[in-house]
């Protein structure tokens, strides 16, 4: 269990005197610090993952007496994942270098928020054989107030640290019935069903889905700080807001729920998987809608790649208890890769439809990211296309790709709902 407590700050140097000065600072501060010796003979190794909870890395750039820059960002990129936040420190008497170590990081997704390049004998205290960083920690400081909204970000991390903590103790309080009340989380928001299921990754995903859920609801009440005079006039100061290109991958973190695998067997609300089945495709593919066809021309021109794909809408409490009967209702729609898009006029950053509306019964999301390669994805359903297939054949003839949330599927269901029951008009003759 003490393998998952972790530092915030680590430092990477071969020589531990001569970093002494920061290891203490943190330390007194209360800031876990952890030091990693790189010498390639007698240092020490990587973490075997990358950590979850580093906020600073300070990065010693002389490991021997020829330098290597992938040495050097090979440390880095084991010890925070890809897009991850941090800032990091380099001490080098050559500012070329740090400039190397940069470019690798960019290339491997690993842009720190803030670079400092720097040599320590700036920080030697003269006549003695140590370092003062008092001024390399206020120089820190004034940078990332440069940034103020990056305090409330920090804000909301805390927050979220401590409702974790809170929830943690409060299902812990009483460890004889830990095992028991996780198991009734468990069934409670996964369903009966999950009692005969081998599906081990499958009921830890509804655990965790679970606890996710009790954290949204329980973070606001750890945010009563202080908001800065300078925040209320930038960042909460609503009235100007330039706008900038769609974040394609924050948008996804909005419409699914991220996982990096999907199992062909899950059968689960919001799950959206890709039609191979020749048969379904050929009676419920919108591609070919009569008031559709035209809508994709331009696509098809290009030779857009759209696929066929469908939405799960059963209710959740059926699949949840296995009680939807024979077949799972299915939402027909279409995924669209990097979609031609006008590049003027009125309509300019727009789908190109074929200057056409789409219909009111066409639900369309867009600026999606699945993927490094799948980066513009559009996902589009059509209300008048639902269908049921046997759990059996969809298993085996559909592929799952993503789930979307929970809030969002409600927001599909309930304008489906309002679709299907719309009365028509009587004409008069």
């Amino acid at each position: 269990m003490i393998n998952y407590l972790e530092p915030n700050v680590v430092i990477v140097d071969d020589v531990r005197e001569e970093i002494q000065g920061i290891y203490e600072y943190f330390s007194q501060n209360g800031i876990g610090c952890k030091v990693y010796n790189p010498d390639l003979f007698e240092g020490d190794a990587p973490p075997a993952s990358p950590l979850s909870d580093v906020s600073i890395i300070f990065l010693d750039l002389h490991y021997s007496d020829k330098f290597d820059p992938e040495l050097c960002a090979g440390w880095v990129r084991q010890i925070v994942k890809p897009k991850s936040f941090y800032i990091l420190v380099m001490w080098t008497k050559d500012q070329s270098k740090g400039e190397q170590i940069s470019e690798l990081l960019m290339t491997h997704n690993l842009v720190p928020f803030l670079t400092i390049i720097k040599s320590k004998i700036e920080f030697q205290v003269p006549n003695e054989n140590r370092y003062n960083f008092e001024t390399l920690i206020e120089d820190l400081n004034q940078q990332l107030e440069s940034t103020p909204s990056l305090e409330e970000i920090q804000i909301w991390k805390k927050s979220v640290k401590q409702s974790t903590n809170e929830i943690i103790g409060n299902l812990t309080k009483n460890p004889a019935v830990l095992v028991d009340k996780l198991k009734k989380v468990i069934i409670s928001h996964g369903g009966t069903s999950l009692k005969e299921s081998n599906d081990y990754k499958h009921k830890r995903a509804i655990l965790f889905d679970a606890l996710d859920t009790v954290l949204i609801s329980n973070t606001k009440k750890n945010i009563d700080y202080e908001i800065s005079e300078l925040n209320q006039q930038t960042l909460y100061n609503l009235q100007e807001v330039n706008n900038t290109d769609a974040d394609k991958e924050l948008n996804s973190w909005f419409h699914f729920k991220i996982n990096k695998e999907l199992s062909d067997s899950l059968i689960t609300p919001g799950l959206i998987s890709i039609n191979n089945h020749s048969l379904f495709r050929k009676l419920y593919s919108i591609q070919d809608d009569p008031k559709l066809i035209k809508h994709f021309e331009v696509q098809n021109q290009n030779n857009i790649a759209i696929k066929d794909i469908v939405l799960v809408i059963s209710r959740p409490c059926d699949i949840a208890q296995k009680k939807f009967g024979k077949n799972l209702k299915l939402l027909s729609g279409i995924i669209i890769y990097n979609a031609i898009r006008h590049t003027s006029g009125k309509r300019k950053g727009e789908i190109d439809f074929n200057n056409l509306n789409l219909p009111d019964s066409v639900k369309k999301y867009e600026h999606l990211h699945f993927s490094d390669e799948e980066n513009d994805v559009t996902i589009m359903f059509d209300f008048r296309y639902s269908f049921s297939v046997p759990e059996k054949i969809f298993t085996e003839k559909f592929k799952n790709i993503q789930v979307f949330n929970k809030e969002l599927l409600s927001e599909i269901q309930v304008e489906y709902s309002s679709y299907s029951s719309r009365l028509g008009i009587t004409q008069i003759l």
